[in-house]
């Protein structure tokens, strides 16, 4: 082309080709790709078709042309300067800019020939960034909407107010973000964890961090100007860039804030854990924090066999507290609190129960001691029930073994025992009549698993239940035959396709 314009090494390849096209009379990226029987679609693509003629037209190669365009290498993914970015962590096509760098490109001039200078930096595309690190500014859009990708156009109509400095907006409490990733565009590797995470993800974690330091672990990114997001995010990094033992400070400082007793980490830590367990946070980008908090709630969270630490269910329980520990066992906390104190498990404290943590593997024995959990022989003596039938309840968890012993030899609190056996205890007594059998009787009569037939008792739908006198037994139990045959034939009924 007969005018060229300059490709600046901080410059998207959509602000070049904008201001190329500009600089040559035409109005519009579109048109430039038209005039060569091209499109803008090809464009965006990263159709090499496409970039040879925007090369042949401007004098660039063709790969720094690409290298610093957003070229799409999968779905919602984009490579710019050799950095992957996923589509959220970009503004792609919008345009917004630091007013003061455009009154250093132009030296504060209005003429056509300084718009060509003005040029749209790498920068002003990742959508975390928000303030200019140089001139402490917010990058700001267009007053009003513009075409997409068409640099010029957008900013054209507003270099009076640009320059007049009427769209400037200083914010004092921000840039280190934005700083971090010009160095890292610039292909520098700066000091500090923050370079082991990729620049969309690292501007993520950045805004959630500092959202939740400044703002509360409840606060949203919605409710918040661009101006304090900027200065979050700045905090946010602050902490981040410090290391894993910072950020681990700031998990402690959530869990050690004032809280319920019932209160889960799902409440402790907020928004930062909604946005890890189930929003963008939970994206393979993000396991590196996702790991740091995952091993801080198994580290310092008493949670039981099946409860979830994010993304990992737990097997087995590694940490009581005495709350938990006094609910499981059946404990009175206070006697719980000496009993633990006296066996050096836990130190002499007035924190609260669900304050105090200790490890439950050291403590399983001195708990069991203490509640007098039963072994398996001796609830299935004690519940009047064979070893198939204790075997069957418990893998259809009806029978709920406590903690302590293993998946062969399982035990059972005192207190599992005796509500079985109050429950037992509260049918009506009754004589053996013609019409009642025993539970074992109708499992083999009707050919039904033993846990079915508890089940007809447990939901109420078997009424006629009764227990032979003085006795209060699972083989004392005494249910009509004919009633619990019919529900057993309705069930099976009900389950035949149509």
């Amino acid at each position: 082309m007969k005018n060229r314009v300059t490709f600046h090494p901080d410059e998207t390849t959509a602000s070049f080709v904008s201001r190329l096209a500009f600089a040559n009379g035409v109005p519009t990226i579109a048109d430039l790709l038209l005039d060569a029987e091209l499109t803008m679609a090809g464009f965006l693509k990263g159709d090499p078709k496409v970039f040879s003629k925007i090369s042949d037209l401007s004098g660039v190669a063709v790969c720094d042309l690409m290298r610093q365009a957003c070229v799409p290498t999968g779905l919602s993914r984009y490579q710019l300067l050799g950095h992957d970015l996923g589509k959220q962590h970009l503004l792609r096509g919008e345009s917004r800019v630091c007013p003061a760098c455009l009154r250093s490109d132009t030296s504060m001039q209005l003429t056509p020939g300084a718009m060509t200078k003005t040029y749209g930096r790498t920068l002003w595309l990742i959508s975390s960034a928000r303030v200019c690190p140089v001139h402490r500014l917010a990058l700001v859009p267009p007053p009003e909407d513009s075409s997409k990708h068409e640099f010029v156009n957008a900013w054209l109509p507003w270099m009076f107010e640009v320059v007049e400095g009427e769209l400037d907006r200083e914010v004092t409490a921000g840039g280190l973000y934005e700083d971090h990733v010009v160095r890292r565009l610039n292909g520098d590797h700066p000091e500090g964890w923050a370079k082991s995470f990729p620049i969309g993800a690292l501007g993520a974690i950045c805004e959630m961090l500092g959202v939740s330091v400044i703002h509360g672990k409840a606060a949203t990114l919605g409710q918040l100007s661009q101006e304090e997001l900027a200065a979050a995010t700045s905090a946010g990094f602050t902490i981040l860039n410090n290391g894993p033992h910072e950020v681990l400070a700031y998990f402690e400082r959530l869990r050690m804030s004032p809280s319920k007793p019932q209160d889960r980490p799902q409440a402790c830590y907020g928004k930062l854990y909604d946005w890890q367990k189930r929003g963008a946070g939970s994206g393979h980008e993000f396991e590196s924090l996702r790991d740091l908090l995952r091993q801080h709630i198994l580290e310092n969270w008493p949670l039981g066999a099946g409860d979830q630490a994010l993304d990992y269910v737990l097997t087995e329980r590694r940490l009581h507290s005495i709350r938990t520990a006094s609910t499981t066992h059946d404990l009175h906390p206070k006697r719980l609190r000496r009993i633990l104190v006296d066996a050096g498990i836990i130190e002499d404290s007035e924190l609260a129960d669900f304050e105090i943590i200790f490890d439950a593997v050291d403590a399983r024995e001195i708990l069991e001691q203490a509640s007098g959990s039963v072994a398996f022989t001796g609830a299935q003596k004690r519940l009047g029930l064979t070893r198939g039938q204790m075997e069957t309840l418990i893998k259809a968890e009806i029978l709920i073994p406590g903690e302590g012993g293993d998946l062969a030899r399982p035990r059972f609190t005192e207190s599992t025992i005796v509500s079985w056996l109050k429950h037992f205890g509260s049918f009506p007594e009754s004589r053996k009549w013609e019409t009642l059998t025993s539970i074992a009787d109708a499992v083999r009569k009707n050919g039904a698993s033993t846990d079915r037939i508890v089940n007809l008792i447990l939901e109420g739908r078997a009424k006629k239940v009764f227990r032979l006198r003085g006795q209060n037994v699972f083989s004392a139990i005494l249910i009509d035959k004919y009633e619990v045959s019919e529900l057993l034939r309705g069930d099976e009924n009900s389950e035949d396709p149509v």
